[in-house]
């Protein structure tokens, strides 16, 4: 599936309350996680090379030397499968905070050109690495972690994940997103044989997302594939497996996108009308820091 039109799928509140997912997408058990990592441990300090630092959003300058704006795909880069067209006017960094901005409009700036072709009710704000992320014999391990905060509520999809670059799909890992609720769900996403969509899902319910919490994945070579340990605030949440991920070139996004399937099925009645909130939403990130391991 091109980058152009990876879909992320109807991942409604509902579906995250009782675990399950609509368009008939397979789900992967909680119970079928593995036991938490008793003592997994990094490798030597000294092994380890920093991709991204926890200062690129110290100044635009800073920003600028690790990120682009919009999304990594090639064509309709400012637009996904929500109702937000993205612009750099809506990204900002200050006293090393990146500030993504969503802004109803008046009436909508013409529809998503991504499915389900939602209206365009929002400007917002996305930004992806520079550099890519690529678990391999050479570059075993990485971690990806940083500190957020977002409002949550209806039409409101915050989300800071990696998607396998065009025309690779997946891998896809959601470290987070908030999909019209207040539960962070950890997805990992796979295909079967038969090229059916398949996720691994670890939701966390968080008492407060708009303060600042830590979402961490580490992931592994193992094999031909990736595994991905998720945390949230330094705790272990799961383990899930990226079937065939290794050697696999994938981006990192952090995007604001905001109604659509945050807002309810496409073909409810007040679907396009009613998508998400008034006013400005905001999404925060600070500390984001990408590192690897180097074994040649």
């Amino acid at each position: 599936m091109s980058e152009q039109g990876i879909n992320r799928r109807q991942l409604l509140a509902s579906a995250a309350a009782v675990g399950g997912l609509s368009l008939g997408l397979s789900l992967v058990p909680t119970a079928a996680h593995a036991a938490p990592p008793a003592d997994r441990a990094r490798r030597a300090g000294a092994t380890w090379e920093n991709i991204i630092d926890k200062s690129s959003f110290d100044s635009l300058s800073a920003f600028n030397q690790e990120w682009n704006y919009l999304y990594p795909w090639d064509g309709n880069s400012d637009t996904h499968n929500g109702a937000a067209r993205m612009y750099s006017s809506q990204v900002s960094v200050s006293q090393g905070v990146l500030t993504l901005t969503a802004t109803r409009l008046a009436a909508p700036d013409g529809n998503s050109p991504h499915a389900p072709n939602a209206p365009l009710w929002y400007r917002s704000g996305a930004v992806h690495a520079k550099e890519q992320i690529l678990v391999n014999d050479q570059f075993p391990e990485y971690d990806i972690e940083g500190e957020f905060r977002t409002q949550t509520g209806r039409g409101i999809w915050p989300a800071f994940w990696t998607t396998g670059t065009w025309p690779a799909w997946p891998p896809e890992t959601d470290i987070l997103e908030y999909v019209g609720n207040s539960t962070n769900l950890f997805n990992t996403w796979n295909k079967d044989a038969d090229g059916g969509e398949i996720v691994e899902r670890e939701p966390v319910e968080v008492a407060n997302p708009d303060a600042w919490h830590k979402y961490r994945v580490w992931m592994y070579k193992d094999g031909d594939d990736v595994m991905l340990d998720y945390y949230f605030d330094g705790v272990w949440k799961a383990t899930h497996r990226g079937v065939g991920w290794a050697g696999v070139p994938q981006r990192l996004i952090i995007n604001l996108q905001m109604g659509s399937y945050a807002s309810g099925e496409p073909g409810d009645s007040d679907w396009d009308q009613q998508v998400g909130p008034s006013g400005n939403t905001y999404f925060r990130a600070r500390n984001v820091w990408v590192g690897r391991t180097r074994a040649w």
